[in-house]
């Protein structure tokens, strides 16, 4: 297993009172899929610089979780299923990137 951050941008409709039971939910995705929640790291509502769509903020939270590599497109899959996530972005944690990568980034 390995370890990734989670981002979820939640749309909770007003509602900061459901965070705990959002948040269960998007636990119990992870853990259907296999996989364990090290650490939960709420931030807080933010307003986004282009509203892009109906949605004017939304609440971050962060999630260190550690997952089956073959079960990423599974979880991706609940993940756009799920109500309350508005958007999500999944990164494998402390990986650096590769100095081939960087540089063929510079030379762009």
């Amino acid at each position: 297993m390995k370890t990734y951050d989670l981002l979820v941008i939640l749309d909770l409709a007003g509602k900061e009172e459901s965070l705990p039971e959002t948040l269960g939910i998007v636990e119990n995705e992870i853990k259907s899929v296999g996989g364990r929640v090290v650490r939960t790291q709420k931030m807080e509502r933010k307003k986004f610089e282009y509203v892009a769509g109906p949605l004017e903020s939304g609440f971050y939270v962060n999630f260190t979780c550690e997952l089956p590599p073959l079960e990423i497109p599974k979880l991706r899959g609940k993940l756009e299923l799920c109500s309350p996530v508005y958007r999500h972005l999944l990164v494998v944690a402390g990986e650096e990137p590769k100095k081939e990568s960087a540089k063929a980034a510079a030379a762009v």
